[in-house]
């Protein structure tokens, strides 16, 4: 198992994003397990993931783990992934000003987001942004000219 860990963040450290896919039934694990929830088979391959995944819900607390308090205020929240899992990690490009704009923001979701590796706190962790929408991008170029 820990040389599972130990490669998982090698491989953070070079912007790759790993999961494990099961060799028997193709379910995909993220981040990667040694065995499949599904089928409970031990052959499990390396797959990186497709950094593709939507956003379902996000918040902020008033208390983070010491190790990142000195980046509070930050939102963290559920990602599912397009190979299938979810994953509960920071998210950005979303407000978390107040608890009203986390309240309006929540109410315009599910949104896509994408992954991305972070140096935070002295390690490579995993985040996702939301991705801005392409109407508004389009009609923001049209409104310039």
């Amino acid at each position: 198992m820990e040389k599972m860990i130990e490669k998982f963040y090698k491989s953070l450290g070079k912007g790759k994003i790993y999961g494990t896919k099961c060799k028997g039934c193709g379910e995909f694990a993220f981040p990667p397990k040694a065995g499949c929830k599904k089928c409970g088979a031990h052959k499990m391959k390396w797959q990186q993931i497709s950094g593709e995944g939507t956003l379902h819900l996000y918040s902020s607390g008033n208390l983070p783990p010491m190790k990142f308090a000195k980046y509070h205020p930050y939102a963290y929240g559920c990602v599912e992934l397009k190979e299938g899992p979810c994953f509960f990690t920071q998210i950005e490009g979303v407000d978390v000003s107040s608890v009203e704009e986390i309240e309006k923001e929540n109410e315009k979701l599910p949104r896509k987001a994408k992954a991305k590796v972070k140096k935070m706190a002295g390690m490579n962790i995993v985040v996702f942004k939301v991705v801005k929408s392409q109407a508004k991008k389009k009609s923001k170029k049209k409104s310039k000219k």
